[in-house]
């Protein structure tokens, strides 16, 4: 082999191995968007654990699996709505859905959850539902751990 070639055939395989490298790193980036985060919409938001609030009769119910209830209460147009998980008759735990808890949505506000639908009903709770918010309405969806009511959710255009 003469020197040029050698030369011709070390700069091609540094260009193929940046191309590569660089093709796996775009992978790698839209995997972790579209398992790890909510892919191109906004989240993962986390409802945080509050008291037990009072439940009104305007709050909608949901049956879910061994003897739970899934409670949503639209608080008002200043306030998060909430998610209570009531099971054998006792509270289990409670949710706030405020998106002003996660950083980088300081400035939002989400006032009310409609249109819910839950699509697994034992453990992880997953629903689907509106989220009415800053930006408009937009589709949601959430996973909620029964046990301790770890969660995340996210808000899509």
């Amino acid at each position: 082999m003469n020197k040029t070639f050698k030369k011709i055939l070390i700069g091609v395989g540094i260009i193929a191995g940046i191309g590569i490298t660089g093709y796996l790193g775009l992978i790698g980036v839209v995997w972790y968007q579209f398992s790890v985060g909510c892919g191109m919409d906004d989240g993962p938001f986390e409802a945080v654990t509050i008291k037990p609030i009072e439940i009104t009769k305007n709050a909608k119910e949901f049956q879910l699996a061994k003897n739970g209830k899934l409670i949503l209460e639209n608080r008002n147009d200043t306030l998060s709505p909430t998610l209570t998980l009531i099971e054998n008759g006792k509270v289990k735990w409670t949710l706030d859905t405020d998106t002003r808890n996660t950083k980088g949505y300081e400035s939002t506000g989400i006032w009310e959850i409609s249109n819910v639908i839950i699509t697994k009903d034992s453990d992880p709770i997953k629903l689907r539902f509106t989220g009415h918010w800053t930006y408009g309405a937009e589709a949601g969806s959430m996973e909620i751990d029964r046990d301790n009511g770890d969660n995340k959710f996210c808000l899509s255009w």
